[in-house]
């Protein structure tokens, strides 16, 4: 089998959930989960898959390519590409740090980084928010971010409120963006005295398709205030009122993996380590999510570099990314 890239998706298509795995020559496998095998395959225009991101109804995948900034949309009924093209032209590169689909599947909102070859040096732009049209396959609009809030990598996660009209950056704090003229709405300190009991907190989104539309269900990390002990839990974070609900679970651990929900969301499971380098301990952590509990830890001979996911059915857990 070809070697595999850090692209993993579960997506339920009528009766049977399939896995769309991102492969090193330009293609996605696409594999029965109850089978267990290759049903089929998808070759890809643009290179080889990195990013991915599946559609509100679970119908569409969009996927990035980075040699020539490509972005190609998938229709998951037919197995087939519908759009694809390149941002890049002539000596000028784009670089998508992230991004997020439309709700309505028109535009891709990103964060590009572009850098222009000249004869004796590279000119590399500051990061800016892109509007990518999917209709007319370019970037038709960029937006400076803001200066109080820019940084040389600005890294984090982005999701969109359900009606499309809002664009959450997920960093220190979390960012509310108007998608139409992308003004900082919003900026939600996730520190006290907001939020009582707890200092910094980092909180990360996941891309986990079980997860109630509009919210956002996630493992967080803070510190108490009083004797400065550093303890993890659960957050969810709804996208159209932003209130959140915040649950300590217990002390913080060496790291943490993404939180994945079962298809019923009773379950919740991740992958935690302990201790580091050649002491490092991986650990399936399973979370009981009506009391926020953690119920049940079982350690496993995890390889140094990995990810993790939950098949469909939220019956089996997944290991990728690295032999062991």
């Amino acid at each position: 089998p070809a070697a595999l890239t850090w692209l993993v998706t579960v997506a339920p298509l009528a009766a049977a959930n399939l896995l769309y795995v991102g492969a090193l020559d330009k293609r996605l496998l696409i594999l029965d989960e109850a089978e267990q095998k290759v049903v089929g395959q998808i070759p890809l225009q643009t290179g080889i898959p990195r990013g991915t991101a599946l559609s509100d109804d679970k119908k569409t995948l969009y996927v990035t390519t980075p040699l020539h900034s490509g972005v190609e949309v998938i229709d998951l009924a037919s197995c087939k590409v519908v759009n694809h093209f390149v941002l890049n032209e002539g000596n000028r590169r784009v670089r998508v740090r992230g991004f997020a689909p439309d709700p309505r599947g028109k535009v891709l909102y990103a964060i590009v980084e572009v850098v222009t070859k000249q004869i004796d040096r590279f000119e590399i732009d500051k990061p800016k928010f892109a509007v990518i049209d999917l209709a007319e396959r370019k970037i038709t609009k960029t937006f400076d971010y803001p200066k109080e809030e820019a940084s040389a990598f600005l890294s984090g996660g982005f999701k969109l409120s359900p009606d499309g009209r809002y664009l959450y950056h997920f960093r220190q704090n979390i960012l509310v963006f108007d998608t139409s003229d992308f003004k900082l709405v919003d900026k939600i300190e996730l520190s006290r005295p907001q939020y009582p009991g707890m200092e910094q907190i980092n909180l990360g989104p996941g891309d986990d398709p079980h997860d109630l539309p509009g919210r956002l269900t996630a493992l967080f990390n803070s510190t108490d205030p009083v004797v400065h002990r550093r303890v993890f839990g659960i957050a969810q974070f709804d996208l159209t009122s932003r209130n959140f609900d915040f649950t300590p679970v217990g002390p913080s651990t060496t790291g943490m993996m993404g939180l994945r929900l079962s298809a019923d969301r009773k379950t919740g499971y991740t992958v935690a380590f302990r201790d580091s380098l050649g002491n490092r301990k991986s650990e399936f952590w399973v979370f009981d999510m009506a009391s926020r509990k953690l119920v049940k830890t079982i350690e496993f001979p995890g390889p140094i570099n990995f990810r993790f996911t939950l098949s469909g059915d939220g019956k089996d857990i997944y290991i990728y990314g690295s032999a062991p």
